[in-house]
């Protein structure tokens, strides 16, 4: 598989769901991915921008985050850079699944589907910003 790389920048607001929707079949068109693979994708990236959106204390309006998506090789890589405050997702304990739905407090399960998701997961603060990077093979 060749290399396909592409980034897009998106405003704190819910409205810029709509423009990732169409960023990510975009890309996933390009780089050739599974159906399997473009759900899981959007899944990911709209469960971590509306986060940063909706808790990132960023500015209606103003860029709040940047998605990187590349593929190459079999695996697809998923990086996000923030300028919310810093959090590290990666930290968040998994909730217990195991519980009936009424008994789990609210919260918690994007971050859980994202890790899930995705074979490796990274997080730094670099110059002010969160960095999250994902990695996920792709289906054969």
């Amino acid at each position: 598989m060749l290399l396909v790389k592409t980034s897009a920048d998106f405003v704190s607001d819910r409205s810029e769901l709509e423009k990732l929707e169409g960023f990510t079949a975009d890309f996933a068109l390009k780089a050739g991915l599974s159906d399997k693979d473009l759900f899981a994708l959007q899944i990911i990236v709209e469960e971590l921008v509306t986060n940063v959106i909706d808790y990132g204390g960023v500015a209606a309006g103003e860029h709040a985050v940047r998605v990187d998506l590349s593929a190459e090789g079999g695996e697809l890589l998923i990086r996000l850079t923030d300028r919310g405050a810093e959090y590290n997702p990666l930290l968040r304990e998994d909730p217990d699944t195991t519980l009936p739905a009424e008994q789990r407090p609210i919260g918690g399960l994007g971050v859980h589907f994202c890790k899930k998701l995705t074979d490796a997961q990274e997080y730094a603060r670099a110059d002010g910003c969160n960095v999250l990077t994902l990695r996920k093979k792709l289906s054969a």
